[in-house]
């Protein structure tokens, strides 16, 4: 088979239709997940506004739990019935789920943790995920039921857990950005295959995180050299 001669639209064997049916009937099924995920998306935004590595650790983990649900409750069983390719994106997104969990048992209790600040462009990326992206969904002409919402949805909650890991201290991080940001370019061809308006969201989110990401690391590594510096000069 020469996968070469296939277009992405023949991979994806249903209609913007039927895409946003199946979001509504998702969230219709799991109604209460809805509030529960806007809820641990406000305790996250609150963890990382504060600061310190405990409460990143707890942010990592409540991120963790919403990429494992998501795996199980969205990739596998929903959308399971109509691509065939979803129990291996939701195998990726338990991975995902899993490393969050480790990184947060992992992260040193001593490891210096900046408070996100409004400055930060990854705190604004999960302010985005989680009131900008719905609010965009739903002026496209979305109902509120078809809207992917952070916690229970994949793109909104990538898009959110990009925003976290960018300001994330440690080389780490750029593996648990890994599948959030492969994520976000395929949710673009899959939205792009719909012809929804907003497919290059996601490709912009995955920029401005990786070029935060690197800001950051550059940061931080001047600040170790000017710190060795001055214990060699004194």
């Amino acid at each position: 088979m020469d996968w070469l001669s296939y277009a992405p639209a023949d991979l994806v064997p249903f209609s913007r239709e039927t895409w946003l049916a199946l979001l509504a009937a998702y969230n219709r099924q799991h109604l209460p997940a809805l509030p529960a995920g806007i809820g641990v998306a406000l305790a996250v935004l609150w963890l990382t506004r504060v600061g310190g590595s405990r409460r990143l650790r707890l942010a990592l983990v409540l991120l963790g739990g919403c990429w494992l649900w998501i795996a199980w409750a969205f990739l596998y069983q929903a959308l399971g019935t109509l691509l065939w390719a979803a129990p291996w994106l939701a195998w990726g997104f338990a991975a995902q789920g899993l490393l969050l969990v480790l990184a947060a048992a992992l992260l040193p209790l001593s490891a210096p943790v900046a408070v996100a600040s409004w400055r930060m462009p990854g705190w604004w990326l999960l302010v985005a995920a989680v009131v900008v992206w719905p609010a965009l969904a739903w002026a496209a002409g979305r109902d509120w039921l078809a809207v992917g919402w952070f916690g229970s949805a994949p793109d909104a909650t990538a898009v959110g857990t990009l925003g976290v890991l960018a300001h994330m201290p440690g080389r780490s991080a750029w593996l648990l950005l890994a599948l959030p940001v492969l994520w976000c370019a395929l949710a673009a061809v899959l939205l792009q295959v719909l012809q929804s308006p907003l497919w290059c969201l996601p490709l912009l989110a995955a920029a401005v995180a990786l070029w935060t990401r690197w800001r950051h690391g550059c940061a931080a590594t001047a600040v170790a050299a000017g710190a060795r510096s001055r214990r060699i000069g004194g």
